[in-house]
């Protein structure tokens, strides 16, 4: 899947941490790793990314490691074995 990662600068780090107890209450899997399709390192914080679709544009929330969770405003591939969790789900 491809998406956008939509939180930039301005979302704290203790936002960023917020969203990755978030994604881990709802995922099915024990999932370690930044969910970037070709990165190696463990995840450090949730982000909230957009999916675009012919239908609709939904947010979502994946792990990311800092690097791609701080650094990659554009496009990103996720990892299909990633849980990808709607943003909007209430805890």
């Amino acid at each position: 899947m491809i998406v956008t990662n939509i939180s930039d600068d301005t979302v704290t780090e203790e936002a960023r941490n917020h969203w990755l107890k978030y994604w881990k209450h709802f995922t099915k899997e024990e999932y370690t790793y930044c969910s970037e399709a070709n990165c190696t390192e463990k995840h450090d914080h949730g982000v909230l990314v957009k999916h675009r679709s012919p239908t609709s544009e939904k947010l979502f929330v994946v792990p990311l490691c800092k690097e791609h969770s701080y650094g990659y405003q554009s496009q990103l591939e996720i990892d299909e074995r990633v849980d990808i969790i709607p943003a909007e789900l209430c805890l």
